[in-house]
């Protein structure tokens, strides 16, 4: 009986002991929210199709504002036409004997378009390979030199990169009418240059990264009787793009782009945003 009494006041002092712990405890501050990342999971694979609501007339003035924690109030935004992005399996595609062992997704910007591009996405980046067209019956593909770095992975807040790719491309112009060159050379500067909340219409609201991102696209097109030149330059053009992406987890493709005509002015020329 004895035995029993020790024990049972070894329990009740255990008791006790537990709750003038939990009365000497204090409240703990909730854990601070784990900064977004963008991984190669969220964008898109085969099988998957965006349709994005697009404007170029009714562009309003938008706050661009950098920084963390930023919210944008885009739930104004309007649209005149669609956009339907779709992403293919390259042995789905015309251009299937030319890819299909060299990437892992196919895009066709506009559908019913005759042009794919070819792209290797894995788990550190999205990488383009080439692309196939169909020019007025004329069957053209081309592989790039050297190859373009559109994304890394893991993307985050503040984070940045350059790239440079090249592509050349000779075309049998067919009947004896000689030869044609193609000469492309794209070059990429991309920041990841805020972080926040961005509101679009119909009430839909993301958490997100935005991409600053500056794309500059010099072509050359040459001509020749002979396949291998000498080469005569017919036409040479300069273009140089400058857009805001905002990406969020787990929508395949950005949930809205802004492109404007400069970073300076940033008067806006295009507006994207995902229609769900």
């Amino acid at each position: 009986m004895k035995r029993n009494l020790i024990l049972m006041l070894m329990g009740v002092f255990v008791i006790v002991s537990c709750k003038k712990d939990k009365e000497n405890e204090q409240p703990q501050p909730p854990a601070p929210e784990q900064p977004m990342t963008i991984v190669s999971t969220d964008i898109g694979n085969a099988g998957d199709i965006i349709i994005l609501k697009s404007d170029t007339t009714n562009l309003g003035s938008y706050s661009l504002q950098a920084g963390e924690n930023i919210t944008w109030d885009y739930s104004n935004f309007t649209s005149d036409f669609l956009d339907t992005l779709i992403f293919y399996h390259p042995s789905n595609t015309p251009g299937a004997q030319y890819f299909s062992t060299t990437s892992n997704i196919a895009v066709q910007p506009e559908k019913g378009q005759p042009l794919y591009f070819y792209y290797n996405k894995s788990t550190d980046k999205l990488e383009g390979i080439g692309l196939w067209a169909d020019f007025q019956g004329t069957e053209v593909y081309a592989n790039y030199d050297d190859k373009p770095i559109y994304m890394k992975f893991p993307f985050k807040y503040n984070d940045s990169f350059t790239d440079t790719a090249y592509l050349t491309k000779v075309i049998n112009l067919g009947s004896g009418q000689g030869y044609g060159k193609l000469e492309l050379t794209q070059k990429y500067d991309v920041k990841c240059d805020a972080s926040g909340t961005i509101k679009l219409p119909n009430n839909k609201t993301y958490k997100c990264l935005r991409e600053k991102r500056k794309e500059i696209f010099i072509s050359k097109i040459f001509y020749s009787v002979l396949p291998n030149g000498p080469w005569q330059l017919i036409n040479q053009t300069y273009d140089t793009t400058y857009t805001y992406n905002y990406f969020t987890k787990n929508k395949k493709w950005n949930v809205a782009s802004i492109r404007v005509k400069d970073f300076n002015s940033n008067a806006i020329k295009e507006i994207q945003y995902l229609q769900e």
